[in-house]
């Protein structure tokens, strides 16, 4: 990995870290076959642990204080966003991070490399929930609170 900026780590570790705490909060996921449970189980916990590896990977070759004070910084910046989901449906909070995660990624401030964590974990992750694009009122609810929510990142210096 190139020498990347405290910043440019910090606008990396944040699409994984929220879509891992979205994705660790309990009754998230409920397969839609009971007897196909243990194989969701699975797919889910692997994707988990991608989207933990996403995270932290940008981390990797930092002492551990410098480690220590970027993710305080990560979390600092996601505490907000992550109370903000208290009332809304899991659904109506992917739909938005994918939302902000594909803006990333077309104007090429995030790339999801093939075979990389982030990008395995989103490929298991799109099938999960791509039923919530079918609903128009709660799509376009999702685009304007992506939208906010990418404001809210860029008040804090990320993703100019």
């Amino acid at each position: 990995m190139p020498t990347l900026t405290d910043r440019q780590r910090v606008e990396l570790a944040i699409p994984a870290y929220l879509l891992y705490a979205l994705t660790s909060a309990p009754g998230v996921f409920v397969p839609a076959d009971p007897t196909q449970a243990a194989r969701a189980e699975a797919d889910i916990s692997a994707m988990r642990s991608d989207l933990k590896a996403a995270c932290f990977a940008p981390l990797e070759d930092l002492s551990e204080k410098k480690k220590g004070a970027l993710l305080r910084q990560v979390e600092r910046i996601t505490r907000g966003v992550i109370a903000g989901w208290k009332d809304r449906p899991a659904l109506s909070v992917m739909l938005t991070l994918w939302y902000v995660l594909k803006d990333l990624t077309d104007r090429e401030v995030l790339i999801l490399w093939q075979g990389s964590a982030m990008e395995r974990a989103t490929s298991k992750l799109l099938p999960m929930f791509a039923h919530g694009f079918d609903e128009q009122k709660r799509d376009a609810a999702a685009q304007e609170r992506a939208r906010q929510l990418l404001a809210y990142l860029q008040t804090e210096g990320l993703y100019g």
